[in-house]
């Protein structure tokens, strides 16, 4: 399924996978000036691609490796440069076999050659600046345009209770405090687009709960019982992505994130 709305001059479009009726998880992408940030999860992949293909499409701009950022990346391959951050340009190629409930939900990836960013690009009237901000993945960037930040999953929200294994919210907190010396007015990210305040709001967000941790964990405290105190009032959503996960995604990777512990 695909939804298209505008917000100011940013065209923004949320894709997702149907089962019996219903979307499993939104993922967003952008197209702005001929500029597509991102491409959606593989299951909409041609549909993206159907969406936009007889557009002016001048780049495609990835942000990071996953799955849901890339799906239609190889099919815009043959009409337009596709540029990723060079660290990602190899898993690009060649993706790993993710796990099953992510192919249900997303899709498994193809390989696609993508050509690596650079500091500043420039498509026409469009300058970009590129900012490396890792964290919720070893790659991550962000691209800073017209006081726009097309930041991928950099942003999420203040009510995040579960995060990656692979993530490292340490990275994260730091990222988010140097686009914060940008100037832009909203970042639009994979999960929507968030006004400054709200990246400032996420930023102070994760600060706290890694000062909480790292005192509850100074005080001899075990991972279970700071991820009982720092997130005492659970929802169902997180417990329901630990699950079906097998705590890929979890509170426990959050907190062992937050503390720079291994996440097994």
């Amino acid at each position: 399924m695909l939804i298209s709305e505008v917000h100011g001059d940013v065209e923004v479009v949320k894709v997702g996978y149907e089962v019996k009726g219903r979307v499993l998880y939104w993922v967003y992408l952008y197209y702005y000036k001929g500029i597509l940030f991102d491409t959606g999860c593989p299951h909409t992949a041609q549909e993206v691609f159907d969406y936009f293909k007889d557009r002016e499409i001048k780049a495609v701009l990835i942000t990071h490796y996953h799955e849901d950022h890339i799906g239609a990346a190889k099919l815009f391959g043959e009409i337009t440069d596709v540029y990723a951050p060079p660290e990602s340009l190899e898993i690009l190629r060649n993706p790993p076999e993710i796990p099953e409930y992510r192919k249900i939900g997303w899709g498994q990836p193809e390989g696609f050659e993508a050509k690596p960013v650079s500091d500043t690009m420039k498509f026409d009237d469009v300058t970009i600046k590129v900012i490396k901000t890792p964290g919720h993945s070893f790659d991550l960037v962000s691209y800073l345009t017209d006081k726009k930040l097309f930041c991928g999953d950099l942003i999420i929200s203040t009510s995040q209770m579960v995060c990656m294994r692979e993530e490292d919210l340490i990275k994260t907190i730091e990222s988010i405090e140097k686009v914060l010396k940008e100037d832009f007015d909203y970042a639009y990210t994979g999960v929507g687009v968030s006004t400054r305040k709200e990246a400032e709001d996420y930023y102070r967000y994760l600060k706290n709960l890694k000062e909480k941790a790292e005192k509850l964990y100074s005080e001899g405290k075990s991972i279970e019982e700071i991820v009982n105190a720092v997130f005492p009032n659970l929802r169902q959503m997180p417990i329901l992505m630990e699950f079906v996960s097998e705590k890929e995604w979890a509170r426990e990777n959050m907190v062992k994130s937050l503390l720079g512990l291994p996440r097994d």
